[in-house]
């Protein structure tokens, strides 16, 4: 009860907190009557892979931990996790001096798409997953997990569901998956799916971009012979002039090399006739 909870230095409570790979968020450590959190504890607890770890103790965030670049105490004592990854999705709990303080199970949204780049254009085909990795284990969906469902809607939030132009598919409580052509208002959309839960009105969301490889499609031009004739090629004066001008030196580099070589010929011959004289 309430007065319990005053009387005491904990109070036990659970919180389940939905956020987005690559965002941050904020672990709550709602039962905690005092602001001292230098006896405070946060663990970590992986189910499927049962992975046990500590992340804070006595108030500090251990070195040894895999997110302690990514994670910080705040001065309530609640955790705050930034640049979020499918791995962080999982149990943590609050302690002081061994007592559970809050229970926080996160899960973590992301979106994947199977769809080849060159597909990211007018005509293509999107198919686009929204998963959310629970805090038991990806995609697993307890049934003792908290209520919540997954949707993709548009800008003004309304479930593109209504839609015949999208098609959903492989529906699952933690797995939906859009598939649509893409048409000329899809270039740099921002498709999004969100969960909703019972437990806040504040709805967890992923954005997706869909930016076509090509803006415009191509253009395939045809130059017939009559045409050609009509548009002669103009040469700049520059090109004109080194046309005329290469072939002129070659020649009077070659008549000099010419002349050179018959007169040596003939200082040669001269040279040789006198020696026979001799």
């Amino acid at each position: 009860s309430s007065d319990t909870c005053k009387r005491s230095f904990w109070c036990a409570k659970g919180a389940f907190v939905y956020s987005r790979v690559g965002g941050d968020t904020l672990l709550p450590c709602t039962g905690l009557v005092s602001a001292d959190c230098s006896h405070i504890f946060w663990t970590f607890y992986k189910g499927g892979q049962v992975r046990y770890t500590q992340e804070v103790s006595w108030g500090q965030v251990r070195a040894e931990s895999d997110k302690s670049s990514r994670m910080s105490i705040t001065s309530n004592c609640s955790l705050h996790l930034r640049d979020l990854r499918i791995d962080d999705a999982g149990s943590y709990v609050c302690l002081h001096q061994g007592q559970t303080i809050t229970d926080v199970y996160l899960s973590l949204l992301t979106i994947t798409s199977v769809s080849r780049i060159t597909d990211l254009q007018l005509g293509g085909n999107l198919i686009l997953s929204c998963i959310l990795f629970t805090y038991y284990d990806a995609g697993s969906c307890k049934s003792y997990s908290s209520a919540f469902s997954l949707s993709w809607v548009a800008k003004d939030g309304t479930s593109l569901a209504t839609d015949s132009r999208y098609e959903l598919t492989g529906q699952t409580r933690c797995n939906i998956t859009l598939v649509t052509k893409l048409q000329m208002e899809d270039n740099n959309r921002k498709w999004r799916c969100q969960v909703n839960t019972t437990e806040t009105s504040r709805a967890a969301f992923q954005d997706f971009t869909s930016t076509f490889l090509f803006q415009n499609p191509p253009i395939v031009q045809s130059l017939t012979p009559s045409a050609a004739m009509h548009c002669p090629v103009h040469l700049p004066i520059s090109r004109i002039v080194l046309c005329v001008a290469l072939p002129v030196m070659v020649i009077i580099v070659g008549l000099f090399t010419w002349r050179n070589d018959r007169k040596r010929a003939k200082k040669t011959a001269a040279s040789v006739k006198f020696r026979e004289t001799c």
